[in-house]
């Protein structure tokens, strides 16, 4: 589908809750009101909307949270997800606190690609981002998830502390890609320091060499990526505020409430659950998302 600024929308991306098991403090630094469960889309609505969405145009699903392998039966839905006609691909974007236990019935049930959250490989710096001692959780389910053949990529935001080099070294090692994610002055977020993407490119090749640009395109998200001799993984950037993407923008959000968003900034959206739990027929459902 086209929206009024003629951008092809072919990407949806559906938060199934706002809990999560960490406290990152860009994100989520402490306890906060949480919304009841009967609050949240069902994820017999989930199917609905994503029905919906396909039949307009929407092709690829990435499933977000909060934390979405918190929720019960998440494995399940990917299934339901990936069997909707005119999807292609499902992914989900994790901590990977829990993905150990999950990768190989997320395989199994048709989960395409899985991004995993991680800023650093310090310990003690990973308790006091995160607010919880599970570094190495993180890193049993990235081979959990490399084991069951899921492609994975690591998604780094910068930060003051950015531990750019551990990161580097890791990705490196176990080949796969890392994207650096600048920060954005959304939420608690407002309250660190911002870096660029050019501040990172500069200090990486001073450290590596010269970095150069990748035509080919991975994914469907507005990352663009660069190669750096002797590197077997590639290396990222998704700059919402310094290399500004809107024009190119492919994407809608559904949040775990079912509010329809056009963009991650928006405050509202359209109210696709009261709709759905007023007794809206299929094509009034489309018409709202559309």
């Amino acid at each position: 589908m086209y929206d009024q600024y003629n951008r092809k929308i072919d990407y949806l991306r559906i938060s199934l809750t706002d809990r999560c098991n960490l406290r990152c403090k860009y994100c989520m630094p402490g306890d906060i009101e949480t919304t009841d469960m009967e609050n949240l889309l069902t994820y017999e609505e989930i199917v609905q909307v994503t029905e919906a969405a396909a039949a307009l145009g929407i092709r690829h699903i990435r499933l977000t949270g909060g934390e979405p392998l918190v929720r019960r039966g998440c494995v399940d839905l990917v299934e339901k997800i990936k069997n909707v006609s005119g999807i292609e691909t499902v992914g989900m974007t994790t901590n990977g606190v829990l993905l150990a236990e999950y990768a190989k019935a997320l395989k199994e049930a048709g989960l395409d690609s899985v991004n995993v959250s991680l800023d650093t490989l310090d310990e003690t710096e990973f308790q006091r981002l995160t607010g919880r001692d599970e570094l190495n959780a993180v890193l049993a389910g990235i081979n959990a998830a490399k084991e069951a053949q899921i492609p994975v990529k690591i998604n780094t935001v910068h930060y003051q502390h950015l531990d750019w080099k551990s990161i580097l070294d890791y990705t490196n090692r176990v080949q796969i890609p890392v994207r650096f994610i600048e920060m954005m002055p959304i939420g608690f977020g407002k309250q660190f320091p911002f870096q660029d993407e050019e501040s990172i490119k500069a200090v990486l090749e001073e450290a590596y060499g010269p970095m150069h640009a990748v035509n080919e395109r991975y994914g469907n998200g507005p990352c663009h990526y660069y190669e750096i001799a002797g590197f077997k993984g590639k290396i990222g950037f998704i700059s919402a505020m310094t290399h500004k993407f809107c024009s190119q923008c492919n994407r809608v959000r559904l949040t775990s409430e079912g509010f329809m968003k056009g963009c991650l900034q928006y405050q509202k959206g359209t109210d696709l659950r009261g709709l759905m739990r007023g007794g809206c027929t299929d094509s009034e459902l489309k018409k709202a998302i559309y």
